[in-house]
């Protein structure tokens, strides 16, 4: 039986990136938050070049950063070589070298994909979302660039899962989860935060331009026809978000999604199928 071919690789086997796999390639690999980092890392405690493996016959890790950088727990300075099973720490990520073949990687994406997805809807989860929040508010917080949340929630679905029943209830969140997903460009992230909830991120965009997104989801929401098992319904939708110019600095991720659910709740209070909006300046513009 031919011997299997495989590639050397690290994974995160921490709760940042959880299962993420890098395939590593010959020559030196940056490992960092910066873009053009080969292991793009965009945690906490992370320089954007962070350390550097250098794969020839043998795997060797150079530190790059004032930074600590752990293998097995102990810490390292200048270069050191790696056995497969190794682990590293950089910041709050801890990744193992391994080698992987076709099938390992096959399988360890697929265990991936079932943590950060919502099993009924495919969208990602309210876990991959919170940590998506942390780093894209960190990214607008260095390009001092716009980002928006939307919280979005189905008016009345349970008044739809007691009048039809929750396979009807199932099929409501699965189409409008592919209704919403027609709405997205390729860097704009959608997830179900839970129930009937729902959560975007969009990054650079002007205030009006999320207000008309948000418009146009409620529309298609409310001009669509639900139609499963012969039971054809209509719903609506309430949205509340917040808009932050990415220069207020005091404004954390938890205060952005914090005040996008209280746009929320006053879209729900004041009658429902409507958008509640609230747009964040910066401190130092108001004061100049």
């Amino acid at each position: 039986m031919a011997k299997k071919l495989t590639k050397p690789c690290l994974v995160i086997i921490s709760q940042d990136g959880l299962g993420e796999v890098f395939p590593l390639a010959p020559g030196g690999n940056t490992l960092g938050s910066g873009e053009g980092a080969n292991v793009h890392l965009p945690y906490r405690g992370i320089d954007p070049v962070h350390a550097t493996l250098h794969l020839d016959e043998t795997l060797t890790l150079e530190a790059n950063s004032a930074n600590l950088v752990l293998i097995d727990g102990q810490v390292v300075s200048g270069s050191r070589a790696l056995q497969v099973g190794n682990t590293i720490e950089l910041g709050v990520v801890t990744m193992k070298y391994r080698e992987f073949d076709e099938e390992d990687e096959t399988y360890h994406e697929a265990l991936r994909q079932l943590a950060i997805r919502d099993g009924l809807t495919n969208l990602f989860n309210a876990r991959y979302f919170r940590d998506a929040l942390v780093k894209e508010h960190d990214f607008c917080v260095r390009k001092q660039s716009s980002l928006a949340l939307l919280f979005m929630d189905i008016d009345h679905f349970k008044q739809i899962n007691d009048r039809f029943g929750h396979a009807f209830g199932d099929f409501v969140l699965k189409e409008l989860a592919r209704l919403l997903t027609t709405r997205l460009r390729g860097y704009d992230l959608l997830a179900r935060y839970g129930g009937e909830e729902f959560v975007f991120l969009v990054r650079e965009e002007s205030p009006e331009s999320v207000h008309e997104l948000a418009e146009r989801i409620c529309a298609d929401a409310r001009n669509h026809v639900f139609h499963f098992a012969g039971v054809r319904t209509r719903v609506t939708v309430s949205i509340g978000y917040e808009w932050w110019n990415g220069i207020d600095r005091d404004l954390t991720s938890e205060d952005l999604l914090r005040r996008a659910d209280d746009q929320l709740y006053r879209a729900k209070s004041n009658g429902r199928d409507r958008v509640e909006p609230n747009e964040v300046e910066a401190r130092a513009s108001s004061k100049s």
